[in-house]
């Protein structure tokens, strides 16, 4: 039995792993988007755990760039850590995060962090000693109230036109200053470029958003479709939303997956915009950290923290980044999360 790094003859294995963990079958193409494709990563960062030629435990890593005070360093997303449930007991999961940490650190990454389920959300803190730093809020607006409704209570779809009239009479979108100008962006330039480094100072950490990023992350995508709607003056990139809707037995979920900005105009102006690529969804659903500009905004337009589902937690391999073990130093949305 021992840990070691991925190989390419491991990928079936890991497939099947996957399948019997989560109860879920994961593409090949998702796999190679999220392990191969990855522009900031030259090669999975993926540790198995063996016994026998046959993979019982996996733990990863999706590797990436942040400014962490306002320099370029490399983090990890911790994803994917399952141990097979008929091999528990034997320790898998402390090796695999003992290991992690030396691997991570001869790899150069600089921070670990991630959101894990609450188990795995114990066992991380407890062989690594990470940090729980906060659950992350999740924030709401009801744009179709009885449709909400309807949907735990089915008698209810009978009034469903009344939400036509509700979305009337509520409207929220604004329009934005007659100077700003928007495009439907198909593929990020350099001026994402030029937004990420301007912005690096909103946060003391953040994930390093630039055309490579972006690129890759939402329009690459092999099975989410993201929109990208940019705001422009004078032809200057002056912030962005990224946004997706799923449909599930009729009813409309909007989602607020990623934006950035570089003043308080623009975070405006970007909500008032996802108020209108959304309109047609029946909720809108977003994160964001009590202390970000984004949160503001979202309060300022009626938005309520419906719950917060998911812890982050964080581990510094670089000793002198430990000051970053407090939610309060991040800028975090929806789009860090590799399920988003």
């Amino acid at each position: 039995m021992t840990v070691r790094k991925y190989h390419p003859k491991d990928l079936n294995q890991i497939q099947s792993l996957f399948q019997k963990t989560f109860k879920q079958e994961r593409s090949y193409e998702l796999w190679n988007w999220k392990f191969k494709q990855n522009p900031k990563s030259e090669s999975p960062f993926i540790l198995v755990w063996e016994e026998n030629d046959t993979i019982q435990g996996h733990i990863s890593l999706w590797v990436t760039e942040a400014y962490l005070s306002g320099e370029k360093s490399t983090i990890g997303l911790r994803v994917d850590t399952m141990v097979d449930p008929d091999a528990r007991g034997k320790g898998i999961y402390k090796q695999l995060n003992e290991a992690l940490l030396t691997e991570a650190s001869d790899a150069g990454i600089d921070y670990m962090y991630g959101f894990p389920a609450p188990k795995a959300k114990e066992l991380f803190i407890r062989y690594t000693d990470a940090v729980h730093m906060t659950d992350m809020p999740r924030w709401m607006y009801v744009q179709r109230p009885v449709s909400v409704l309807a949907s735990k209570f089915a008698p209810l779809k009978l009034l469903k036109p009344l939400d036509l009239a509700y979305a009337k009479w509520k409207n929220p979108y604004k329009p934005t200053s007659s100077s700003l100008h928007w495009k439907n962006i198909l593929e990020c330039g350099p001026e994402f470029d030029d937004l990420a480094r301007e912005t690096r100072h909103i946060a003391p950490a953040l994930v390093v958003r630039d055309a490579a990023y972006l690129n890759w992350r939402y329009l690459s995508h092999p099975e989410n479709e993201y929109e990208i709607h940019a705001v422009y003056h004078e032809e200057i990139l002056q912030g962005y939303v990224v946004t997706k809707i799923t449909t599930s037995s009729g009813f409309k979920n909007g989602f607020i997956v990623d934006m950035l900005a570089n003043d308080e105009e623009i975070w405006e102006a970007l909500l008032q915009k996802s108020f209108d690529v959304l309109k047609q969804s029946d909720v809108i659903q977003t994160w964001a950290l009590a202390h970000t500009p984004l949160a503001a905004h979202l309060k300022n337009n009626g938005f309520t923290h419906k719950d917060s589902p998911m812890p982050l937690v964080g581990k510094e391999i670089n000793e002198s980044l430990r000051f970053l073990n407090q939610s309060s130093k991040w800028y975090i949305t929806s789009g860090d999360v590799d399920s988003y």
